[in-house]
């Protein structure tokens, strides 16, 4: 098998044990995904805006295929193949500063979405305005709960030790 995106996804799960079982499980998936090539890590997937933030439909279909009927083929075909020192190494980082949100679906989708908006919609705009400007888009998580403007702002500086672009 040729490494595509479908083994390099799969490798990714592997390492930040991704899973699409449940909701929570899917949006772990895609915000994970999301974050890390906000990051620099090209996956090969793109994003638009949909009701829990930033949504990629080919990473959903891609899933489904390397993480449910397809994925004794791609654990076989990708067994021996490892990342680079360097990929490694990222992600080390990545976990580090995000070892507060990696377990908890809602602040990934506040984080990844607070990116989003700032990149996307609002690239010249002030910290100062970032929480009013978030919350034209979006105002609760996906368990319904209301994200308050401190949420906004914590994920703003997270966004920021991410050296995310």
């Amino acid at each position: 098998m040729q490494l595509d995106t479908r083994a390099i996804l799969y490798k990714v799960a592997e390492e930040f044990d991704l899973k699409r079982g449940s909701t929570a499980q899917r949006l772990k998936l895609q915000k994970t995904i999301y974050l890390l090539q906000s990051y620099g890590m090209p996956l090969g997937y793109s994003f638009s805006w949909y009701r829990y933030g930033p949504y990629s439909q080919d990473l959903v279909y891609d899933a489904y295929r390397v993480l449910g009927p397809e994925k004794d083929k791609y654990a076989q075909a990708t067994n021996s193949w490892k990342f680079s020192d360097s990929s490694l190494e990222r992600f080390r980082e990545f976990k580090s500063i995000c070892s507060s949100v990696l377990n908890n679906p809602e602040q990934l989708e506040l984080l990844a979405s607070v990116d989003f908006i700032r990149k996307t919609w609002y690239p010249e705009s002030k910290r100062s305005e970032i929480a009013h400007l978030f919350k034209k888009h979006k105002t609760r998580f996906f368990d319904g709960n209301t994200i308050q403007d401190v949420d906004i702002e914590q994920a703003f500086d997270l966004c920021g030790k991410l050296k995310i672009n």
